[in-house]
This record gives structure tokens, sequence and C-alpha cells, in this order.
């Protein structure tokens, strides 16, 4: 069985092992570029991706797709709320809150 010194604690894990078992440090990269395999991190050997900033984009992406849903979230409520209140206030809410959107667009 191949062994790998983790570079961090000096404990020896199988070659396969992605993490070490005794400090949890990554011993094997994956690009998730081309899914190449290298044993430090930086930039991709293969493609030249920078894996930091990779993550950092990604990272990114997901929190403007939270955000969106979110407000789209907000206004569906919003609209919902003023459609229950249409019987109480005669519908003067409503066009109140229509009218507010428009000037935002």
């Amino acid at each position: 069985m191949n062994v790998r010194r983790c570079p961090k604690c000096g404990r020896e894990n199988a070659e396969s092992a992605r993490f070490c078992s005794h400090c949890h440090m990554t011993l094997r990269f994956t690009c998730p570029s081309c899914q190449h395999v290298q044993l430090q991190g930086g930039s991709c050997e293969e493609c030249g991706v920078d894996l930091v900033k990779y993550a950092m984009m990604m990272q990114f992406q997901l929190e403007s797709q939270v955000r969106r849903e979110r407000e789209e979230a907000k206004s569906r409520h919003a609209l919902l709320k003023q459609a229950f209140l249409l019987p109480v206030t005669g519908g003067w809410s409503l066009l109140k809150y229509l009218k507010s959107i428009g000037r935002e667009e």
C-alpha cells in the first residue's frame, strides 16, 4: 500500500486520501474545470485555472442567485398581501402598491 506523508503534521495517509486523517489538511487538489488531480493548490498544472479565484467566483454567483430569489419571493409575498387586503381596503392599498412598483422600474 502506497502512503503519503502530510506536509503539515507528518502523519502517514493512504495515497488515495484526499485529506489528512489527523489534521484534515488537503492532500490532493482537484481542478473544478478540468478535473486534474494535483498535490498542491494555487493554480491548475494542466489548464492554469486559479483555484482560489474560481472558488470565489462560484461563491459570488451563488450569493447573487440567492439574493435574486429572495427579492422575487419578497415581491410575490407583497403582492399576495395586497390581494388579501383587497376586501378590507377597497383596492386602494393595491393601487398604491402597484404605483410604487412603477416608480422603482
